[in-house]
């Protein structure tokens, strides 16, 4: 008897298919071909850009287990997995088919093994394909959105809150929103340590002089976030995330590749005060901080 689990995954994308539908695809699958299902993983609206999942992880740390019960595992279609040749390869070659793993898809029919590897290496290929352009659909979008002068996503920096518009338009029978910046309920603080930044008071002098008690990696987000608290909205200062760091080995891009739309919101600030902080920000970062640590030949050998 073969026993297998079900692994589900549904992104973020509206027109993708549902986990449930998925469970309903591969229950049919699963009876059409004898096999007995004894379990499920499911991540529901994650990407498959990586493997940094919840029910993926408990995935795979079940494959590594001992006595786990099932050899076999019902995916919909090679975008479940990934989104991402080189993560789809290690997880099937490296994870699954060294334990004895098989993995059916039921988008891909029953063949003989050299044709199913060139249809998988096809539909793998395509997943990494519709990812990329995907992603730079995506980029487009919330660069038009800055540009408009709406927000790109994500939270409020601290001293404004978000207050969302409708835009007019209507999907799945819900208005759509776009967010704009407003001064919110601890606004006139931040006025007042930014102010006392721009001057060149240190930060925990700074701080006592507001009266506040402010982490200190908040207060530097703030600093870079200066031209913000300006009134302008700055879009795409943070590098690619990839495994091991950023691109470039730098989390900030260069100024030049920043996308800023002005007067987009009400500033806490000056220009000419961004701006200085700004320049104290960068005249930090040239500085340095604490000397890197290096190893040297011979260290440690020599008394």
């Amino acid at each position: 008897m073969i026993r297998a689990v079900l692994y589900l995954r549904s992104s973020k994308d509206r027109s993708d298919v549902s986990i449930d539908a998925q469970r309903r695809a591969l229950a049919e699958l699963a009876k059409a071909r004898g096999i007995t299902v004894v379990g499920e993983y499911a991540d529901a609206v994650e990407s498959g850009k990586d493997d940094d999942r919840p029910g993926f992880q408990s995935l795979i740390r079940d494959i590594r287990a001992q006595g786990r019960g099932w050899d076999h595992i019902l995916v919909l279609d090679t975008a479940r997995v990934a989104r991402r040749r080189a993560l789809a390869i290690i997880f099937e070659e490296h994870e699954c088919k060294r334990r004895g793993i098989r993995i059916i898809y039921k988008s891909l029919p029953e063949s003989d093994p050299i044709t199913e590897m060139l249809l998988k290496s096809i539909l793998q290929a395509m997943d990494e394909w519709h990812s990329l352009t995907s992603r730079v659909k995506g980029l487009a979008g919330m660069a038009e959105n800055v540009r408009q002068g709406w927000r790109a996503g994500g939270r409020a920096p601290r001293g404004y809150r978000l207050l969302h518009e409708a835009t007019g338009a209507v999907r799945d029978g819900q208005p759509v929103t776009k967010s704009k910046l407003v001064p919110g309920d601890d606004a006139l603080q931040v006025r007042a340590y930014l102010g006392h930044r721009a001057r060149g008071i240190k930060r925990a002098r700074a701080l006592e002089l507001v009266g506040v008690q402010w982490p200190v990696t908040s207060l530097l987000e703030m600093e870079r976030n200066a031209l913000v608290y300006a009134g302008h909205t700055s879009w795409n200062r943070s590098a690619e995330r990839i495994e091991g760091g950023y691109a470039g080995s730098e989390k900030w891009r260069p100024r030049s590749e920043w996308v800023i739309q002005k007067n987009t919101h009400e500033a806490l600030i000056t220009d000419e005060e961004a701006e200085t902080i700004l320049a104290a920000v960068e005249a930090k970062k040239r500085g340095g901080g604490a000397p890197a640590r290096r190893t040297y030949l011979l260290a440690g050998l020599l008394m």
